[in-house]
């Protein structure tokens, strides 16, 4: 690297601190604190993150309360930026708009408290193009964590963040059907038109990785089923067959939720990472969920609990809402979309668990230079392996695959 290279890196890197500081420092006036220090912190995902670089920071002031606060600071090449133009304001809008319509439609139908959808705390952000910035909650003090990414959920674990992901389905239904013509505003707003031939790029890389590691009985079957499903566009795959539209999280999974352990072992989860909001089958999120986030041995003894749970708690928080299950979405229009949809989750599982298993040393670096188009884990693992034949297995038990 030429030294004049560097010194620009440097001064870039120095002025990314500056803006930072200069938006906390934001914050913490607004927050009623009048000559506070700062302490600035940069912190990993452990390669699952490929968006944003992660800060901590903490507010102090004599005779105050420290002020923890968690910061993304976003990181995106100029080639992701024109695939991808929108990819930080679906996250601004979804805490600046609609967490309020949300928490305006909990309140006005009476959702008792401890029933309600609480998102982290959203302080501010910096919309400067290019370098945006946002302020959140920082949650970790509180206990909060995020999923290991290499072990399977349990069952604790599951039915919470099932429960908030049907919670969040519910209020979405209740505000197609309580504001319609603020909910298209809504669809409009976080619309994300990724370009035909980038999502086919994404998804064909992984495929090539795949077709080597599935297991010899189950591989001709397998390239037999991702020909015939890489014909359909993905965001076509989200949409409902036999659901209204919601507004789905899109990317569901144990790195985009905080989650802390009560004593009696029941689960707290917040849901975070909210760049990725599309419209689309809700049944879309659940399938996510399980397929990322859990092995053979979890499904063969919960799948079938999960997909009743899931709907007993959208059925109820709809309840809540002041909706009717049987005329928004039904048992049996669940049970259809599910089944309609279920072929999702091995295409979802062979370009998503590259990512999901892959060792943090072999991890696509996160900086400005990361492209979209040539986004692949080149080195995945033994893991990686193990989970996805596991998919397999199950597709072939449920008789999709053949």
């Amino acid at each position: 690297m030429s030294s004049a290279r560097s010194d620009v890196q440097l001064h870039c890197m120095m002025a990314d601190s500056q803006q930072l500081r200069d938006c906390l420092n934001k914050v913490a006036k607004e927050q009623k604190y009048v000559n506070p220090e700062i302490t600035i912190e940069e912190i990993s995902s452990g390669g699952a993150n490929y968006t944003s670089k992660l800060f901590t920071a903490v507010v102090s002031e004599a005779g105050k309360e420290d002020l923890h606060l968690f910061a993304k600071v976003a990181v995106f090449s100029e080639s992701m930026r024109v695939n991808l133009p929108n990819l930080f304001l679906v996250e601004q809008y979804m805490y600046t708009e609609l967490v309020k319509w949300y928490e305006t439609i909990e309140r006005e139908s009476g959702v008792p408290e401890e029933d309600r959808l609480i998102f982290c705390k959203f302080y501010g952000l910096d919309a400067t193009l290019y370098k945006e910035i946002m302020v959140l909650e920082n949650l970790l003090p509180q206990g909060y964590g995020p999923h290991d990414r290499f072990h399977s959920i349990d069952w604790p674990y599951a039915a919470a963040a099932v429960r908030d992901l049907a919670k969040m389905h519910a209020l979405s239904f209740a505000f197609a059907k309580k504001h319609p013509e603020e909910f298209e505003k809504a669809l409009k707003n976080i619309t994300l038109d990724w370009p035909a031939e980038i999502m086919d790029t994404i998804i064909r890389q992984p495929f090539s990785t795949a077709v080597k590691v599935v297991n010899p009985e189950h591989k001709e079957a397998f390239v037999k089923f991702m020909d015939e499903a890489l014909k359909t566009p993905y965001f076509d795959i989200l949409k409902p067959v036999n659901s209204k539209v919601a507004i789905i999280h899109r990317d569901y999974r144990g790195n985009n939720l905080l989650h802390r352990r009560r004593d009696d072992g029941t689960v707290d989860i917040k849901i975070v990472d909210l760049q990725t909001l599309q419209g689309g089958s809700p049944v879309t999120d659940l399938i996510y969920f399980i397929f990322t986030g859990s092995d053979e041995k979890f499904r063969a003894q919960y799948f079938d609990k999960l997909l009743d749970h899931y709907y007993t708690e959208l059925s109820a928080a709809m309840k809540r809402l002041q909706l009717n299950p049987d005329e928004v979405f039904s048992r049996a229009d669940f049970d259809y979309e599910m089944k309609e949809k279920l072929p999702f989750g091995l295409t979802l599982a062979v370009f998503t668990l590259p990512v999901i298993t892959v060792e943090m040393e072999n991890a696509p670096q996160v900086d400005e230079s990361l492209d979209i188009s040539k986004f692949n884990v080149e080195k995945t693992s033994d893991l990686y392996a193990e989970r996805l034949n596991g998919v397999v297995n199950d597709y072939v038990k449920w008789g999709i695959l053949k």
